[in-house]
């Protein structure tokens, strides 16, 4: 008995020690991966890719596959065509999420207005890229690739497309959600051909994808906007949060937390889960104005009933100036999700909505950074008057999840 007692503590002893090893390790590796985020914000933040080679080492050889698509991310977000031989590259190895990821920034970067507006030429290349991906063997790869060429493509693209909703049945929620993409990529391309398969898509027993169809049935009758010539216009002033050293280093080590935002409105409370990680400044940004007051006593001052609410402009308060650039990323805007109003070009100053339906109009132009995990039957009731008497966070992070970084 003497004996066992004594080996008992050395029996303990060496089953913790793996279980500290193996923390250490994960801390350093989180460690690592927090570095290359906070040198990718300070990039984006300066709209700049470097001459350093940096995107091009982790984006095609990170060993971290979550950096390698925040590479993409970031590059789809500084908007630079310099990149696309990087993405197009990317688009022919890695895993899947990383080939979407760069479909992704590839229709960012070559999208119509964005190119409009810059006076630049597109590159026929992404067309080709773009295309080939549709016979990915990932559905995800698929689905970026059908959404960016709704942003860069031409008719022979559209065509396409719409033969690619016939070969779905429509069976499986991957199914489902390629269909409505496509849905979303022919109306942004103006593919009047497919009206008769979008009516008879809203025949169908999917609410969302008869949503879907009627609605584009709609557009599709009117002149669409790809044609209309956008007036030249200057890019405002973007003031708010300064991306330094600090806040990069404070944005990456704060990714993975899960913050909730809990909306108290003269309807009911909700709670908002928030993309920290998708938009590490916007949801910094949200925070802060919160957390000061900003939104106590801001109305909704635009309702429409089973499409959005959204809240009024805070510009005007005193001590809340001032406009953050807009966040792209790749969470779409479905029922419930929050996302910043634009206020100018790529601009956006703290007013936000939430859909009460899908809303693919507005993928990748408003920046979107959160959720509605509860309480979504409070903001169906809301009406233009109704108001925010406050917003409290929280952070919740569970224990299983936090990491020490002392030595």
């Amino acid at each position: 008995m003497a004996r066992t007692r004594r080996l008992l503590p050395v029996l303990l002893i060496a089953i913790l020690l793996p279980c500290v090893g193996c923390d250490r390790y994960r801390a350093r590796q989180e460690l690592e991966r927090a570095g290359y985020f906070a040198e990718i914000l300070r990039r984006v933040d300066a709209s700049r890719i470097g001459h350093d080679g940096f995107f091009e080492r982790n984006l095609l050889s990170n060993p971290y596959p979550e950096v390698r698509r925040w590479c993409a991310t970031g590059l789809a977000r500084i908007g630079s065509p310099e990149a696309l031989t990087l993405l197009y590259r990317c688009c022919r190895e890695g895993d899947a999420a990383v080939r979407a990821a760069s479909a992704f920034a590839i229709g960012e970067i070559q999208d119509r207005d964005a190119l409009r507006f810059r006076r630049l030429e597109p590159d026929p290349r992404a067309r080709f890229e773009l295309g080939r991906l549709l016979d990915d063997t990932s559905p995800a790869v698929r689905i970026r690739a059908i959404e960016a060429l709704g942003k860069i493509g031409f008719e022979s693209d559209a065509a396409r497309i719409h033969r690619h909703i016939h070969e779905l049945r429509g069976a499986t929620p991957e199914e489902r959600s390629l269909v409505g993409f496509a849905v979303t990529a022919l109306v942004r391309l103006g593919y009047h051909d497919a009206v008769p398969c979008f009516e008879k898509l809203a025949g169908g027993h999917d609410p969302e994808l008869t949503a879907r169809a009627i609605d584009a049935v709609c557009r599709l009758r009117e002149k669409p906007v790809c044609d209309q010539e956008p007036p030249p216009t200057q890019s405002p002033a973007v003031s708010g949060i300064p991306m330094t050293e600090a806040v990069a280093r404070t944005l990456a080590f704060s990714r993975n937390n899960r913050t909730i935002a809990v909306i108290h409105t003269t309807r009911g409370t909700l709670e908002v889960e928030l993309f920290r990680e998708d938009a590490p400044a916007t949801v910094a940004f949200f925070v802060s104005s919160a957390m000061r007051g900003g939104y106590d006593g801001t109305r909704f001052d635009r309702v429409f009933p089973s499409e959005m609410v959204a809240v009024e402009d805070f510009r005007d308060k005193a001590g809340f100036g001032g406009s953050l650039r807009n966040e792209i990323n790749m969470r779409p805007f479905e029922r419930g999700s929050i996302g910043m109003t634009l206020t100018g070009h790529d601009t956006h100053s703290g007013g936000f909505f939430i859909a009460l339906a899908p809303l693919p109009y507005r993928d990748g132009l408003n920046t979107c950074f959160g959720r509605v995990v509860s309480g979504i039957q409070v903001m169906e009731r809301i009406v233009p008057g109704d108001r925010i008497l406050a917003i409290g966070i929280k952070e919740t992070v569970r224990v299983s999840d936090r990491i020490r970084f002392d030595s």
